[in-house]
């Protein structure tokens, strides 16, 4: 053996910190501020049930030995039922290195290793933690049988002092990224979480069992003023906007993007720092993703697919960022420092007139019809309250006028074209998606038409498969002419 069979570093254990022990640590510090332990300890079962994901870290810690040697990675877990991984090192894709705050101070580095098992799940993905000297000859070892080795892997970080082909995305920029956003999500889980913090509070400290999201409906539902009801979606939406922009900066601080030879190195983070070295020839392409208020600033966020990067990581979907937000008459630019072979000598073909109707035949249009029928149902016969009357039917409207203009900007921004190099597809309905594939990385194309009628007018649904992580593997353009599935097809070289 070249390396081990040797544990991980212990703070494995902590990775993932705020996660699994930020429960604990806010029931502690709320009993410390009100200087009575009783609630918490009359809550020992709550307790146990916080510490179990702590604790199924600590025997994964003490159950898992790595070893390399001239071939093959070799992971050996298990407690109860014991398991073993063999990875051929031809078969890794990328070797990256990330640090949350602990691992910071204590100079440890979280080693995730990547092949292209890892596609359709977690098969290939591999997570270990080493001291930095041991991190980086792990990275070498596990690239060392790279037909065209990384020059500089030596380093954990390049410096814009070091390289002339790097960029770094300033603060204002991040920002702005932030800001540009759209903040539907995050009110979603501002509401969500804070639902389940007084739900925890109220059965710790009060010995009562409160819902907090019923709590918070009834609040809601209590305020009769049409002006506080405005100034109450308001004061989300500025939450929302302010949280948006705090968390996209902690995670996005110091983002810079270096182009090598064979690869392009990325790192950005403060509290949690990432870095990741994406093998040029394992990218299959990119999507310059716009909200509505991006498009208004003619801006946008430029993601990239590739293996390695954007996987599932530990329940949390990572965005593979390849910038964080570039101006719309810079991404040509961008793309021929960075990506030169994805470039379309074509204009794109879009949408016809009579395919116009189609876009409606979509589950989040017909979903939305659905709930305010039922809506326009529920208040003849059921509900009485004139206000929870007037509540629910504006509520449910609303949703329906947005899917409505979701489907006619879906309309508009439809469109997609091909050459021998690259595939070139817009989509989206409030987030408007302009994609960018390499030809020869796309597996498989298909075609789709939803009824009989819509294929007689010589109109499909296309999709296309290319190697990239679950989430984005699929890409698919809605009600285009068969002609243009015909074109794509013809251009592709598998």
């Amino acid at each position: 053996m070249r390396f081990g069979p040797r544990r991980g570093h212990f703070l494995f254990i902590f990775e993932r910190f705020f996660r699994d022990f930020g429960l604990l640590l806010a029931a502690v510090v709320i009993s410390l501020v009100l200087g009575d332990y009783q609630k918490l300890l009359e809550n020992v079962p709550v307790l146990v049930v916080v510490l179990f994901a702590p604790i199924s870290r600590l025997i994964q810690y003490l159950f898992t030995y790595y070893s390399i040697d001239d071939e093959k990675l070799l992971v050996e877990s298990g407690w109860i039922k014991k398991k073993t991984q063999e990875i051929p090192l031809t078969n890794i894709t990328t070797v990256d290195f990330s640090q949350n705050i602990v691992f910071q101070l204590f100079k440890v580095y979280s080693v995730n290793v990547d092949n292209a098992g890892s596609i359709s799940g977690d098969s290939g993905k591999v997570k270990m933690a080493f001291k930095m000297k041991d991190a980086i000859a792990v990275k070498q070892l596990l690239l060392s049988k790279r037909q065209q080795p990384d020059p500089e892997i030596h380093n954990d970080r390049i410096s814009e002092d070091d390289s002339g082909n790097t960029i770094l995305a300033g603060t204002g920029e991040i920002l702005l990224m932030g800001l540009l956003r759209s903040k539907a999500l995050v009110v979603i889980q501002v509401l969500a979480y804070g639902g389940v913090a007084i739900s925890l509070i109220s059965r710790i400290f009060l010995s009562k069992n409160v819902d907090g999201q019923e709590l918070m409906l009834n609040y809601f539902l209590s305020i009769s003023a049409p002006l506080l009801i405005a100034a109450l979606i308001i004061a989300l939406y500025l939450l929302g906007v302010a949280i948006s922009v705090i968390l996209t900066t902690i995670k996005y601080y110091g983002f810079r993007i270096t182009n090598r030879e064979n690869s392009i190195f990325i790192e950005y983070g403060l509290l949690n720092k990432k870095t990741y070295t994406l093998i040029k020839e394992k990218i299959s392409g990119v999507s310059y993703n716009q909200s509505i208020l991006m498009r208004i600033f003619k801006r946008g966020t430029l993601e990239v697919f590739a293996v390695g990067y954007g996987s599932n990581e530990e329940d949390s979907q990572e965005v593979a960022i390849l910038y964080p937000i570039i101006k719309k008459d810079r991404l040509e630019f961008f793309l021929k420092r960075f990506l030169p072979e994805l470039e379309l000598e074509k204009s794109p073909i879009g949408t016809e007139a009579k395919a116009f109707p189609y876009f409606f035949l979509c589950g989040r249009f017909l979903f939305s019809a659905l709930l305010l029928l039922s809506a326009a149902v529920s208040t003849v016969f059921f509900i009485r309250l004139p206000i929870i009357k007037a509540v629910v039917l504006v509520v449910c409207l609303l949703i329906f006028l947005s899917a409505l203009a979701s489907v006619i900007l879906e309309y508009g921004n439809t469109a997609m074209a091909a050459d021998s190099r690259t595939v070139f597809l817009t989509c989206g309905g409030f987030t408007k998606r302009t994609v960018l594939l390499r030809t020869e990385t796309i597996e498989y194309i298909e075609e789709r038409a939803t009824t009989r009628k819509k294929r007689k007018r010589g109109l499909t649904t296309i999709r296309l498969g290319i190697l990239a992580p679950p989430a984005v593997s699929h890409q698919r353009v809605r009600n285009l002419a068969m002609g243009v599935f015909e074109e794509v097809r013809e251009k592709l070289t598998y």
